[in-house]
């Protein structure tokens, strides 16, 4: 008697995705400082802060609360690990191209980085235990020469150059829970470190007079946490809520002069607390969402170092996207998922007039499958901030995010979209 040969899953998919994201994970931590965007508005205060999503999410306009997937993987609400079955991990790649205006004309300039990576492994049916690394704030400006400055008084004319580069990122420890089919549960753990350089010089244009160079060095780290709950409410509707905790980081300031002379001191880098709700329904092939957060900042002392002039302020974000998945657009379009969204996340920090500073996102997305448990999914963001009449500032941009995601080990996949 001749026995039948069972059918193994390949592992092509799977192995490649993971591939993918072991690549990309060294060249993130070969380039830990680098900042997204190097946004000319993170120059003031805490900078500008960061979509915490996978590439999925950021094309639905960078929602992470509700946002149930069982085939990536996400920390932004530690409850959403827990639809996790399989070893998951996932990796994000943002390349920018920003042009900014004020009085003095515009400038442009690009910059990449790696902003998200996590990893979980299931320990059973119940239990989930991951860690990863996102890019939390980006302190980084591209360089910025003032030009020709004539102030009056004993002082010559001059040029001002100011460069800003670093980040602040989290290091976080999660374990999620599956009490019940269709509630989870999330606890993380989070590590915070800050690393930031400023540099300043003066050229003056008379001849004789020396040029006058200082650089400032930021460093510091500190701790928080947070829990989320995932309920899903068979047969359409998930929602969510999270918690972030505020967080205060033991941080260094080291300004180094022109002739060397260092001065150095000991500051407090503080973060606020923050509460995000969020929901999604899901008919067939569509899926609409939302979410809002809240960052409460004014209970938080303002540092001298990294404090704007103008001061912080609690912020509301929000935002909303859609996915929409069909075989009737054909043997090509039919096979990729159409995602798009929409997010308000104005800056925390005032102007020193006590303006606001608008933050405005429009996203678009796909994605493709690379095999049994490998997944590539694409999102392109076009961003708006300030307002030159207003803050004297404006900015936009065109961002594009390549996000690699595997699991293991393999099965074979009954959608797209789990």
């Amino acid at each position: 008697m001749i026995g039948r040969r069972k059918n193994r899953p390949r592992a092509g998919g799977a192995s490649r995705a993971l591939g993918a994201a072991a690549i990309a994970l060294a060249l993130a931590l070969w380039q830990p400082g680098a900042a997204v965007a190097d946004s000319q508005f993170g120059t003031n205060g805490l900078g500008v802060g960061s979509m915490i999503s996978h590439a999925r999410g950021w094309g639905m306009g960078g929602l992470s609360t509700a946002l149930d997937d069982s085939l990536r993987v996400s920390f932004s609400n530690p409850a959403l690990a827990a639809g996790q079955r399989q070893v998951s991990m996932a990796i994000l790649y943002a390349a920018d191209r920003r042009r900014a205006e004020d009085t003095a004309g515009d400038t442009r300039y690009n910059s990449s980085t790696f902003p998200y990576f996590a990893f979980l492994v299931p320990m059973g049916s119940r239990l989930g235990l991951g860690f990863g690394y996102n890019l939390e704030q980006d302190l980084g400006s591209a360089l910025t020469n003032s030009g020709v400055i004539a102030p009056g008084g004993d002082i010559p004319e001059h040029t001002r150059l100011f460069e800003r580069s670093g980040s602040v990122f989290r290091v976080p420890g999660v374990v999620a829970l599956r009490p019940h089919d269709n509630l989870h549960l999330g606890f993380r753990v989070d590590a915070f470190f800050a690393n930031a350089e400023e540099r300043f010089e003066l050229d003056f244009v008379e001849s004789g007079i020396e040029t006058t160079e200082e650089r400032v060095e930021i460093s510091g780290r500190g701790t928080g946490g947070g829990f989320g709950v995932a309920w899903k409410l068979p047969p359409y509707l998930s929602v969510g809520v999270s918690y972030a905790t505020s967080v205060t980081m033991n941080a260094s300031r080291r300004r180094v002069g022109m002739n060397g002379a260092v001065a150095s001191r000991d500051i407090d880098i503080g973060f606020p607390e923050r509460l995000s709700a969020g929901a999604t329904l899901r008919w067939n092939r569509f899926t609409l969402g939302g979410e809002v957060t809240q960052a409460r900042w004014e209970d938080l002392d303002d540092t001298e170092q990294l404090a704007p002039l103008g001061g912080y302020q609690d912020v509301t974000e929000w935002g909303v996207g859609f996915e929409f998945a069909e075989d009737h657009f054909g043997p090509f379009l039919g096979r990729f998922p159409w995602r798009a969204g929409f997010r308000s996340s104005p800056l925390s920090y005032l102007t020193l007039e006590g303006e606001t500073i608008d933050h405005y996102s429009f996203t678009i997305g796909s994605g493709f499958n690379l095999g049994r448990g490998g997944f590539c999914d694409l999102a392109l963001e076009y961003g708006l901030l300030g307002d030159a009449s207003t803050v004297g500032l404006e900015e936009n941009y065109y961002r594009f995010v390549v996000g690699f995601s595997g699991q293991e080990p393999w099965r074979k996949r009954k959608s797209y979209i789990d």
